[in-house]
């Protein structure tokens, strides 16, 4: 009877262990599938975070890149300004010269019959140069005419003094084929070559 009463709680005990043995896997099962989806996770932020990192140094790099060309775009800017307030300060002096000869056309206004005449006699001046001028055009018209010419006449003695040469030089290999027997018998050394 004895026995009878400690084997009940021995199987409460092995079913309770395996109740607890299975939770347990369970719990790891979960657990892994828990740790799959934290690495997942984990390399989804990675990759985020490394995307961004990037994006943000080549955005840096861009905007360093664009502020160094703003800076030179200044820097030109301001050597524009400073030439263009030294151009004021020229034209306000041109601006002076100009009033003062204004004023001194104002004063010189009694000789303009003067310097309509000269005026004239200038144009009538200009219309004879034009005429020295055009005429000095077609004179050089004709001597670039000429200087073809005495191109080709120098190209056409070159190919006759050409021709000239190769005839030379035929005959005088005709010569020496002709003075050749003279040269070979028993008077060989008596004839000059």
């Amino acid at each position: 009877m004895h026995n009878d009463n400690t084997d009940p709680p021995n199987e409460k005990t092995a079913d309770a262990f395996e109740a607890i043995a299975g939770a347990m896997t369970e719990f790891r099962q979960e657990m892994e599938h828990f740790d799959g989806l934290g690495t997942k996770i984990a390399n989804r932020t990675r990759f985020i975070v490394r995307s961004v990192f990037a994006t943000l140094i080549i955005s840096s790099i861009y905007l360093v890149f664009m502020i160094f060309q703003m800076a030179n775009n200044m820097s030109v800017m301001t050597d524009h300004l400073e030439s263009m307030y030294s151009r004021f300060g020229s034209m306000s002096q041109d601006m002076r010269e100009i009033t003062g000869l204004v004023d001194s056309m104002g004063k010189s206004i009694s000789g303009i019959p003067v310097i309509a005449q000269s005026m004239v006699e200038m144009n009538e001046d200009v219309g004879a140069m034009t005429g020295s001028v055009f005429e000095m055009n077609t004179s050089v018209t004709t001597i670039d005419n000429d200087m073809i010419r005495i191109n080709v006449d120098m190209q056409e003695i070159t190919g006759r003094l050409t021709n000239m040469n190769r005839a030379v030089n035929w005959m005088s290999n005709d010569v020496n084929e002709m003075a050749a027997p003279m040269n070979s018998g028993p008077m060989s050394g008596f004839w000059p070559r």
